[in-house]
């Protein structure tokens, strides 16, 4: 399907996990982006607002939504440079906006109870945890490498029996801005370790497009 809506309150937590953690999560046809052995996750925490399918306007939701994004290298298709990710865990609170995603989506939605307080965050699912506080009052050196590799993202990869599934992502711009990111916790990667942490202040149109197969074993 073929969604259009809105992103609000958009934080991206990234964080960096040992290669060899994540290799079991990932398709083989999937070649996973990594420095030195290192592996990367951007974490996505934001609020879906008016949510609606292309061929069915007026059926309009909306929902939190945070998810673990693993960057790809993904070179091979587009000739140019990483712009993938692959979702290994996505969360909400809704469950049945869990059920109804992953039927039409690869999101693979769970559901997990999120709390927030001002900019401080947590989600728990089964005695697993993900905490971050964010302060935008402190000014923080921005990592330009780290943008670079954020900022170019586009296209969510997916796989289903021996094909490879890629959507891409339109939105007419994407002013990702650093935040200081003073507190990062988690269990579900033993090796995670923060890399830094972006914010995007804007309201944000965008198109989920339908996904198209780039490649056939």
């Amino acid at each position: 399907m073929k969604f259009i809506g809105e992103l609000h309150n958009v934080k991206l937590i990234n964080f960096s996990v040992d290669l060899q953690e994540v290799l079991p999560m990932v398709p083989q046809s999937l070649k996973v982006f990594q420095e030195n052995g290192i592996a990367i996750i951007s974490m996505v925490d934001v609020q879906l607002k008016n949510m609606r399918p292309t061929w069915l306007p007026f059926f309009k939701f909306g929902y939190r939504h945070v998810a673990f994004r693993l960057l790809l290298d993904d070179s091979r298709f587009n000739k140019i440079e990483p712009k993938g990710i692959y979702f290994l865990k996505s969360f909400s609170n809704r469950p049945l906006m869990n059920w109804v995603g992953n039927l039409i989506s690869n999101y693979k939605l769970t559901n997990g109870k999120i709390k927030e307080i001002y900019d401080a965050f947590s989600l728990k699912q089964m005695g697993k945890y993900v905490d971050y506080a964010l302060d935008p009052f402190s000014e923080v050196n921005e990592d330009n490498a780290l943008y670079q590799k954020i900022h170019r993202i586009d296209r969510a990869y997916a796989t289903e029996d021996n094909d490879i599934f890629v959507t891409k992502i339109a939105r007419k711009h994407w002013p990702i801005e650093p935040v200081k990111c003073y507190h990062f916790a988690t269990n579900f990667f033993k090796s995670a370790k923060l890399l830094g942490a972006f914010k995007v202040k804007d309201v944000i149109h965008y198109t989920w497009n339908e996904p198209k197969k780039v490649i056939s074993f």
